[in-house]
């Protein structure tokens, strides 16, 4: 537990298993009429930890003869990571879930959120063989994403929420007016909290200080990525970024004119490749393959993801063209005089 700004502390999960489990940030805006801002894993030991050290903020408050408590937890987004904890720290607190009506609505139940996150949202771009092992594999892998997602990050579905909340709405945080926004790319229900006169954004997904946002299928585009860094970089006021994984961001607009550079260099990058092969053509296989010669095969499915859509906003800008074959879809260049 850290206080990373007076009153706002940063509880963070260890993560496992790498990329597929990192370390979570969860946030306390501490006072009389306190947050949780995400809510983390569900598993027994991480609500074991943040309980632990909720106990620690509190007797920091006792210590000071200040009122001490939450009354609401809202979480930036519903992938796994961010939501699983809900249920359980309602149960341990007896706090109010808050969620936006799109967040509601993807974590409702296992249907919904099966439904939500596991689309085959490649097929557009990547020709998927259809025979009975690739139905074998895709039945195999929907049953043992289940288990993954219950096992490894604890999740719980949530059909009762205490508050629906606006995607664009300013709320009371402890006397103080945060204003919530809708910020989607990373996540199609994703939202941003800030407060103007601190200059303190709660960033989620969407900034981080040292590595790139993931952006993939099903409920990604890298177009609503860069409009929503967009926005907040024309911010008011915005002084330090509180991301969901990794350290406090001090320096906001410097790190947000990266994250804009590295999109933009990427696209040039894509279309480049597709250039090159104009005379024949190139499939998102090859393109990938261009950009990570020396790469595994792990990575090369990673990084499928920002290809696909960077391949979808090219044909959306009408940049480039495709042409279908049984085999697979290729990319051409729409010369431009």
């Amino acid at each position: 537990m850290k206080e990373v700004y007076p009153g706002i502390f940063l509880i963070k999960e260890k993560g496992t298993s790498g990329a597929i489990k990192p370390p979570e940030n969860i946030y306390v805006l501490a006072g009389s009429d306190g947050i949780i801002f995400d809510a983390g894993y569900g598993t027994k030991k991480a609500i074991k930890h943040l309980i632990t050290e909720l106990k620690k903020i509190e007797e920091i408050y006792k210590e000071q003869n200040e009122e001490f408590k939450l009354t609401r937890i809202i979480v930036s987004h519903c992938h796994p990571d961010h939501f699983s904890g809900l249920k359980r720290i309602r149960e341990a607190l007896g706090i109010k879930i808050s969620l936006t009506k799109k967040s509601a609505e993807i974590i409702k139940d296992k249907k919904s959120f099966i439904k939500s996150f596991e689309t085959d949202a490649y097929k557009d771009y990547m020709r998927v063989r259809k025979n009975i092992t690739r139905r074998i594999i895709n039945v195999l892998r929907n049953v043992g994403s289940r288990l993954f997602y219950q096992r490894i990050y604890g999740v719980s579905y949530i059909d009762d929420p205490e508050e629906i909340l606006d995607e664009n709405e300013d709320i009371i945080i402890n006397g103080e007016v945060w204003q919530i926004f809708p910020s989607p790319g990373h996540a199609i229900d994703h939202i941003s909290l800030y407060n103007k006169e601190k200059g303190i954004l709660f960033s989620g997904d969407n900034i981080l200080r040292s590595i790139t946002t993931w952006l993939g299928p099903p409920n990604c585009d890298i177009s609503e990525y860069i409009k929503s860094i967009e926005m907040i970089q024309n911010l008011p006021n915005l002084k330090l970024i509180l991301a969901a994984h990794g350290s406090p961001i001090e320096n906001p607009k410097e790190r947000i004119a990266e994250i804009l550079t590295h999109r933009k260099e990427r696209e040039k990058q894509v279309l480049y490749i597709i250039y090159e092969n104009s005379d024949n053509g190139i499939s998102p296989k090859d393109i990938i393959k261009a950009i990570y010669p020396k790469d595994s095969r792990f990575l090369h499915q990673v990084a499928r993801g920002w290809i696909v859509l960077t391949l979808k906003m090219l044909e959306e800008k009408n940049l480039i063209k495709r042409q279908d074959t049984k085999k697979k879809i290729i990319f051409f260049p729409i010369n431009k005089d």
